[in-house]
């Protein structure tokens, strides 16, 4: 037989004469996964696993910030023959109910003392456009992605102390699918065409829950504060408002890129005007400690092949803004520093929430003083 049945092949979604966990796509930078995060004041816990068919690799992390020191662990395992297992290292996803409900289970880990049982139950999604980005005439990055404002229950244990989730923590998650040039094994790619530069200067994702207001925002502007994509949408009233864009204002920790608080002005398609304010309510979370952009101390990113089982951790203090601990194998100049803040928000009419500020400046921006 010159194929592998496996258990997703007993449902009745293929795309072609192939099985499920063999994509149409043979691009070596093609994956399929999740983010996941729960946050609390002075507390941020955070997952992901992501499978990269085309280079036999299941991979993931789990951690969290808490005490003024994050704390993660990256783990890796051949993706074949248990495709059909969302299990990898100490970190297994249930699909309680899909779109609905996920179940996160992280088996205590030793040498960062953390594990949870945690349960997110999806309040609103969000799926956003097409990604598409070329570099010299050749696809970057094609990515397709749903954002998710979730309701978080179950406990998360820190140093064998279990501390309810529930009431008063914020969750998020994604699912993205498609070809991420970070991901995978490095391809050099060269060319004569003046389009190597990235506009983009400054990235903002936002999900959040303000009383009885769910919503999602998201876009990229250029080094002036012109805006290069954005999209989002309110939910409340029964309803749900199409915004058309944000006006922002950003306090940063001084001498730093790093926000501790701010407010916006999400615009309506109609003319309307909802104004929030925020303050980060936990220091940052540094992403790169996922296995991102070379985090893994081999200086490689997610979706290498590692062996049959890879795994390693870290643990390193977030106290300083601006300072960027992780990645002594990397020069400075490839660190990434923190990018995610969980935030406490006032909005309208007095409501009140909480917020996932992803909030990353890659360079000069003018309007934030970065030149």
């Amino acid at each position: 037989m010159a194929w592998r049945i496996n258990a997703w092949d007993d449902f009745p979604v293929h795309q072609g004469p192939l099985p499920v966990d063999r994509p149409l796509n043979s691009d070596r930078h093609f994956n399929d996964g999740y983010w996941f995060g729960f946050y609390t004041d002075g507390l941020y816990a955070f997952c992901g696993m992501r499978l990269h068919p085309n280079n036999n690799v299941i991979d993931g992390y789990a951690g969290v910030v808490a005490g003024g020191e994050q704390r993660a662990v990256r783990f890796s395992r051949a993706l074949r023959p248990d495709t059909g297992e969302l299990e990898v290292g100490p970190l297994k996803i249930e699909i309680v109910k899909p779109l609905a409900t996920q179940r996160l289970i992280l088996q205590a880990d030793e040498d960062i003392g953390i594990a949870w049982d945690v349960e997110m139950s999806a309040l609103g999604l969000w799926g956003e456009d097409r990604a598409q980005q070329l570099r010299h005439g050749v696809v970057l990055n094609d990515v397709l992605r749903y954002t998710g404002v979730c309701e978080p229950t179950g406990w998360v244990s820190v140093d064998g102390q279990r501390i309810p989730v529930g009431p008063g923590w914020g969750g998020g998650r994604d699912h993205s699918w498609g070809i991420r040039s970070t991901m995978g094994p490095r391809t050099p790619l060269g060319g004569t065409l003046d389009d190597a530069r990235d506009p983009r200067a400054i990235r903002l994702w936002v999900p959040f829950r303000c009383g009885d207001q769910i919503g999602f925002f998201h876009g990229h502007e250029d080094v002036n504060g012109h805006v290069l994509d954005f999209d989002g949408s309110v939910r409340m009233d029964g309803g749900e408002l199409e915004l058309t864009g944000v006006r922002h204002q950003f306090e940063y920790h001084p001498g730093t890129t790093i926000v501790k608080a701010g407010a916006f002005t999400l615009l309506g398609v109609g003319g309307e005007q909802l104004d929030y304010e925020f303050e980060v309510c936990c220091e940052g979370v540094h992403p790169q400690a996922f296995g991102y952009n070379q985090g893994w101390s081999d200086a490689m990113s997610p979706g290498v092949w590692r062996g049959p089982e890879a795994r390693e951790s870290s643990r390193f203090d977030v106290t300083e803004p601006g300072s960027k601990p992780f990645g002594a194998h990397l020069p400075e100049r490839r660190r990434l520093g923190a990018t995610e803040f969980a935030s406490r928000l006032r909005g309208p009419d007095g409501r009140e929430g909480i917020a996932m500020v992803e909030h990353m400046v890659y360079g000069p921006y003018r309007p934030g003083g970065f030149e």
